[in-house]
């Protein structure tokens, strides 16, 4: 199977098991959590969602990260302004749903270099325009039914050192995408 093969074959599988009315929202964001980091061989991936209670985002899956670095981003919360604006976090918008962060810019609050696997590592030089150092990351927001952000799906450089190609990121956005519906599809069955 080549390689663009098994990602679609990969994708999927994904989305026949977010059809499935058995399967929590938690399973879809950890199967998709764990088939982005192995398709796209990513070092980290983590996804959150909005919290319906105070309408604060929240990391809910962590994969790829050290203990410390896990509990020091569980009790971390993020407005939507953190998303949709430069004004905390710089970044540059890849699309319409996602943004990528370069160490550069200090994409971070003063004390949250806890929240990386290797906060030694921050401050390298990048060698090439390509390379991925420790503090950069990507975010790719899971949309709603009109448009509002319900979470997102932040992943780091590859394990080669790389940042994602445009590739790697169209298809985290269709990820995101379907992981969207899903989620929807399973608020209108509770309420």
């Amino acid at each position: 199977m080549d390689p663009m093969e098994r990602v679609i074959d990969e994708v999927l599988g994904l989305m026949e098991l977010m059809r499935r009315e058995q399967i929590s929202v938690h399973q879809m964001l950890e199967k998709s959590s764990a088939t982005i980091r192995s398709l796209f061989r990513l070092r980290w991936v983590a996804i959150g969602l909005r919290n319906p209670t105070d309408g604060l985002y929240r990391y809910e899956i962590l994969s790829g990260f050290r203990e410390d670095a896990i509990a020091a981003r569980k009790k971390q919360a993020f407005k939507l302004e953190d998303f949709t604006t430069n004004s905390i976090y710089k970044g540059w918008e890849v699309s319409r749903l996602s943004k990528m962060y370069f160490e550069e810019d200090k994409p971070y609050t003063s004390g949250s270099e806890v929240t990386f696997n290797r906060p030694i590592l921050m401050s390298s030089l990048r060698r090439a325009p390509d390379d991925s150092l420790e503090a950069d990351y990507l975010t790719v927001q899971i949309p709603g039914n009109k448009g509002e952000v319900l979470g997102w799906i932040e992943t780091s450089g590859t394990i080669t050192g790389k940042l994602p190609d445009v590739a790697t990121i169209k298809w985290i956005e269709m990820i995101a995408d379907v992981l969207g519906a899903a989620i929807m599809k399973r608020r209108y069955l509770v309420t």
